[in-house]
């Protein structure tokens, strides 16, 4: 810049040197086409004298945006503001500040209020929440609920269809059983036909009409021997038939027995209503066989023991099925099917604690009688009548002892047997001990033992003093036939 050009500004040539804005302000406000412009104000001056652009948005002239503040040179000096370097007027420098402060003031203020406002709204939404959930579980509580309810109604139903089956399983076990049984029977009686032709015809030889009809168990035979009637004693000729009858004669009387028992207890076990006419048909017919039956052991056990022995002793089926009398499972299952209640089983129990009470006593005297059987002199060569005929004396008064001694050992089984059959058991009963007994006479003993284990435990099992103890330890003992009380 040359000398005339700087003479005229501030601190130039012949100035003190001094800066004056003033004339700073007057330079940069010049507007010549030499002179120093602010390229901001030219641009301003440029669009202003453009024509104005229809179609554009407000506050846009020319296609141009709107202009941006003029930029101050001198911000950076101290003490200085826009608006002094640009000439402008006075101002309140607490102005802006306050104002500043007023909108701080305002927008604290709104920030305030609007957190207020949030922390309650969320405060709501929580307990929308938690009523939400708390329906929401009342629903699935009402759901489980019914759900339980429903299942506790499947159960009682299921148990119940349960419960008939069982029933319904066991009669047919039952059934199964008794066809079982009464299919053996029919081979054991159709080998016996094939091997002797007749199988009642064994104590032809020996009977008379009278005994010959209780043998074949017909209409008349039964209706003079039938058990419980007012059927008169038997005649003079019945009494020798009954002890002339051999003992395969009542054995086979007691298959056809148990036979015909085991095609009744089929009919009945078909038709379980009671009040069906087959049914009180085929009972009928049922306790007419039992009545029977009991009045063949009766007289046999009075008149000819050995022969009720010998049935008691005998296997029926001649050991073909192999199984023993010695086989508690077997007669588990046997008791199983009798269907016994709480009092028939006391009833059983107590009165096998009799009967231990009885052989045990027995079995005493008899050792006592064998003992001395054995201590009887028996002479090598006779040296005096007298001293013989002493000898003979003690053997025939144990002999005597030993006779009685047999004699109450039968008494107590019949009684036992008896008392069993007769007191306790239904004919239902009966006749399901005699057929699901088979190849065996039914044993009251094995039967009345199981039910001892099934209470007692083994201690049912020990010696027949130890067991007689505990059994009339067990409690009072039933009402029992006179004869049974020794």
């Amino acid at each position: 810049m040359d000398q005339d050009a700087m003479a005229w500004l501030p601190g130039g040539p012949g100035a003190d040197g001094g800066l004056e804005l003033d004339g700073l302000q007057n330079f940069f406000n010049a507007a010549g086409p030499s002179g120093m412009q602010d390229p901001l104000m030219m641009q301003q001056g440029f669009r202003g004298g453009l024509p104005p652009m229809a179609g554009l948005p407000g506050g846009l002239q020319g296609g141009f945006g709107a202009a941006a503040p003029a930029a101050n040179l001198f911000s950076s000096i101290p003490g200085l503001n826009d608006t002094t370097m640009l000439g402008a007027g006075p101002t309140t420098t607490g102005g802006p500040a306050s104002g500043a402060e007023h909108d701080s003031g305002d927008s604290s203020g709104g920030g305030g209020g609007g957190g207020g406002r949030g922390k309650k709204s969320a405060e709501q939404r929580a307990a929308a929440v938690q009523e939400k959930n708390r329906r929401a579980q009342k629903r699935f509580r009402e759901r489980q609920k019914a759900k339980m309810k429903d299942m506790g109604e499947q159960l009682e139903d299921m148990s119940s269809e349960l419960s008939k089956l069982r029933v319904e399983n066991n009669s047919l076990k039952n059934r199964n059983t008794i066809l079982e049984k009464v299919l053996a029977l029919r081979d054991e009686h159709i080998r016996m036909l094939q091997d002797e032709q007749q199988v009642f015809d064994l104590g032809n030889h020996y009977l008379q009409s009278s005994s010959q009809k209780l043998l074949t168990g017909g209409a008349a035979g039964a209706g003079a021997l039938t058990l419980g009637t007012t059927a008169g004693p038997l005649t003079t000729m019945e009494i020798k038939a009954v002890k002339g009858m051999p003992s395969e004669a009542v054995i086979g009387r007691w298959k056809e027995t148990v036979r015909e028992l085991g095609n009744i207890l089929v009919q009945i076990e078909g038709c379980p209503d009671t009040n069906d006419a087959r049914h009180q048909a085929a009972m009928q017919a049922l306790c007419q066989v039992l009545d029977s039956a009991g009045q063949l052991c009766m007289h046999t056990a009075v008149l000819h023991p050995t022969n009720m022995q010998k049935l008691i002793a005998a296997t029926l089926d001649d050991g073909r099925s192999g199984v023993t009398p010695e086989d508690r499972t077997r007669w588990a299952a046997v008791t199983q099917s009798l269907q016994l209640s709480n009092d028939q089983r006391a009833q059983i129990i107590s009165l096998r604690a009799i009967f231990l009470r009885r052989m045990t006593k027995v079995m005493e005297e008899r050792r006592d009688i064998l003992a001395k059987l054995q201590m009887v002199n028996i002479p090598d060569r006779m040296m005096a009548l007298q001293s013989v005929i002493s000898e003979t004396l003690k053997v025939n008064e144990c002999t005597a002892e030993l006779k009685a001694n047999l004699q109450e050992e039968h008494l107590a089984g019949m009684e036992f047997i008896g008392t069993v059959f007769k007191t306790i058991l239904s004919p239902l009963q009966k006749a399901r001990a005699i057929v699901q007994s088979y190849p065996f006479y039914p044993d009251v003993y094995q039967i009345a033992t199981v039910l001892a284990l099934e209470k007692q435990g083994p201690a049912a099992l020990q010696s027949l003093e130890a067991a007689t103890a505990s059994g009339m330890a067990g409690g009072s003992l039933i009402t029992i036939p006179t004869a049974y009380k020794r």
